[in-house]
């Protein structure tokens, strides 16, 4: 039997890459990650797949590393082969081309063999993301909205050049590295179910150009009933504009927006290294219930 071999995807292997996904959410391998329920991962990740790197043995994928979903996962089976170490190093040439300063991966903060395996590789703690949930009896405030400001919902095909630049901009100084390619967006995009139209609105500023967006995702049943839980994805505001109460006028606009269309419970995530929108998510009744933790590596040794 071949050992096994560490490679980057290429676009045949997206049934095989799915089926490994859907595999890992099943046995709950990427609650850490950014993409705890999996939804998006395949479409993205396919969307450039040099950015991902598969663990492969005869056929068979044993394990995978998503820099940007910032997930990396061995199948049980092949445990203590090594495959782990391996997965790291490309992960680490994956952010080095991308141009990222550091490989940053999620683990639960009780998950002490994880821990310690990121720990023996070079890993250390960088920070902590809270789940936050406003419960089904809190009441959400109208938003009010910034003098100027004009709101409407994402044009799917105007809006893809802006909402990137957007989307870049408010996230330029995230805690851990949040930015959208070209690639990546199209290919998100084009699928109805990401960024829903109804379910995303964009702000606008007096001239017209996008100054902030939030981003909604209620789950429906096949009869089109809504599911009691759902996350508000993304709250980005554009730096210049931000402190003006725009922030806090988005998020109101998502949490109403979940409770019309039937969401009992709303969530939400935010990094702990990002006080003030935590700050802000908490005045607003939202409460902590879950943490996942960040660890990062330079990509790069230490001089």
């Amino acid at each position: 039997m071949a050992a096994p071999h560490i490679r980057r995807l290429v676009a045949d292997d997206e049934p095989r890459f799915d089926a490994f996904v859907r595999r890992c959410v099943e046995r709950q391998d990427l609650v850490a990650s950014a993409a705890p329920h999996g939804d998006w991962v395949v479409k993205m990740v396919m969307a450039d797949p040099t950015k991902a790197a598969i663990a492969e043995q005869e056929g068979t994928i044993l394990g995978m590393v998503l820099p940007g979903a910032k997930a990396l996962v061995v199948h049980p089976i092949a445990r203590y082969l090594g495959l782990g170490r391996r997965l790291v190093e490309e992960g680490l040439a994956i952010e080095r081309e991308s141009g990222h300063d550091v490989l940053i991966l999620g683990v639960q903060p009780d998950d002490k063999g994880r821990q310690a395996f990121l720990q023996s590789t070079g890993f250390a703690y960088h920070s902590t993301l809270w789940d936050l949930e406003l419960p089904p009896d809190r009441s959400v405030a109208d938003p009010t909205w910034p003098d100027g400001v004009r709101t409407r919902p994402l044009d799917r095909s105007a809006d893809l050049e802006p909402f990137i630049d957007l989307f870049n901009a408010a996230f330029a100084d995230h805690p851990t590295p949040l930015q959208l390619d070209t690639a990546q967006a199209t290919a998100t995009l084009a699928d109805p179910a990401f960024l829903a139209a109804e379910h995303t609105l964009v702000a606008e500023g007096p001239d017209g150009g996008l100054i902030g967006f939030v981003t909604t995702e209620p789950r429906f049943t096949p009869e089109g009933e809504p599911g009691p839980w759902a996350e508000i994805w993304t709250i980005g505001v554009r730096p210049e504009h931000q402190g003006r109460g725009l922030g806090r006028a988005l998020l109101r606009w998502g949490a109403r927006h979940l409770r019309d269309v039937g969401v009992a419970t709303v969530a939400l995530s935010v990094n702990g290294r990002n006080p003030r929108a935590l700050g802000l998510y908490e005045a607003e009744g939202f409460e902590r219930v879950a943490t996942r933790d960040r660890w990062a590596r330079p990509v790069t040794p230490a001089a």
